[in-house]
């Protein structure tokens, strides 16, 4: 076999070190994944410009990550949500966190079966969405667990007539929450439920006056979306009733909210699924840092959206880059500890 010419030799070699050198570069610096935050940032107030900016926190203090943000607006409108997610896919986004309430991801819900796209999802808690072997994978309990737990505390308080107040704008949660928490209460307690049904978002003082005049000896407003009406009911509900208790949904946890209700606070009831950032200082910390950022109180969901960014990150350091892979591995570890 004749040897290739001297040239041809040298060519070969340098493409070799070439292609070497550009997938050892491509080891050292994976490309950027584009990770889509469906919320909605157009929201007034504090709700979408929060999300965003835990964001914006995460990315400053990670600056190696693979991450890259893509703002996806739905509105949090089921009818607005599927086209939204859709057409990023159709762009070449694979990963997605949402901040939706329920409505929306029941009806995106099918856009999360196959493997096309992993969703980590932070305040969905429809049953509908459990129990299922998808994409769309939740890191807040489902509306069971959450109001068995309210029940639970519910019915040791004194009294026996409670007053709840369950908002239609988000049926997909409030309709099997009020079904969990009555039949809950019911087995614990002989606490009577008053049980009444009202968009929170097109409330009316003079609607209400009467209801909430009535005698009750606690109240609970099953609503959430963060709508800062629900300060508006709770305070309209403490002239009547100025040493009965107030419970809010954990979806109701927000600095709005507490201006809105104004002196109601100290009534207030407020359920969360983490502690309060006075009993924990990692919190109190993340909580700081986010206002010496941004300058306001961030509300409560911040803390789930830095959560699912810490989980893909970790996830696409350690090589998993497709919803398949990353599925597997977030399922694969029992516990996993954020910051």
């Amino acid at each position: 076999m004749r040897k290739p010419p001297l040239s041809l030799a040298l060519t070969m070699t340098l493409a070799l070190l070439a292609a070497g050198a550009w997938l050892g570069w491509r080891w050292l610096h994976p490309p950027p994944i584009q990770v889509g935050l469906v919320a909605w940032t157009a929201s007034a107030a504090v709700v979408g410009s929060s999300e965003m900016n835990a964001g914006d926190l995460f990315l400053e203090e990670h600056p190696d990550t693979r991450i890259r943000l893509l703002p996806l607006d739905d509105e949090w409108k089921p009818a607005r949500t599927p086209g939204v997610i859709r057409d990023a896919m159709a762009r070449g986004v694979r990963f997605f966190v949402s901040t939706h309430p329920s409505n929306c991801a029941v009806a995106s819900l099918g856009l999360f079966a196959d493997g096309r796209a992993l969703m980590i999802n932070t305040a969905s808690t429809s049953p509908v969405l459990t129990g299922r072997d998808d994409f769309l994978l939740r890191i807040t309990p489902d509306a069971i667990q959450e109001q068995h737990a309210i029940a639970r505390q519910v019915a040791g308080w004194p009294g026996s007539r409670l007053l709840v107040l369950q908002d239609t704008g988000n049926l997909a949660y409030t309709d099997p929450a009020f079904a969990a928490f009555a039949s809950e209460l019911a087995a614990l307690s002989r606490w009577q439920i008053v049980h009444r049904k009202l968009a929170i978002s097109k409330f009316r003082p003079d609607d209400e006056r009467a209801l909430l005049a009535e005698p009750y000896d606690a109240l609970y407003i099953l609503a959430g979306s963060y709508q800062t009406a629900i300060g508006n009911l709770a305070q309209m509900f403490h002239t009547a009733h100025p040493q009965a208790p107030i419970l809010l949904t954990p979806w109701a946890r927000s600095p709005a909210i507490l201006d809105t209700a104004g002196d109601t606070i100290d009534s207030l009831v407020m359920c969360s699924q983490h502690p309060s950032r006075r009993a924990d200082p990692v919190l109190d910390g993340y909580f700081r840092r986010f206002h010496t950022r941004f300058g306001y109180e961030p509300h409560a969901m911040t803390i789930e959206v830095r959560q699912a960014l810490e989980l893909l990150d970790r996830a696409f350091q350690q090589g998993y880059d497709t919803p398949e892979s990353v599925k597997r591995y977030l399922l694969s570890v029992p516990r996993h500890q954020t910051s």
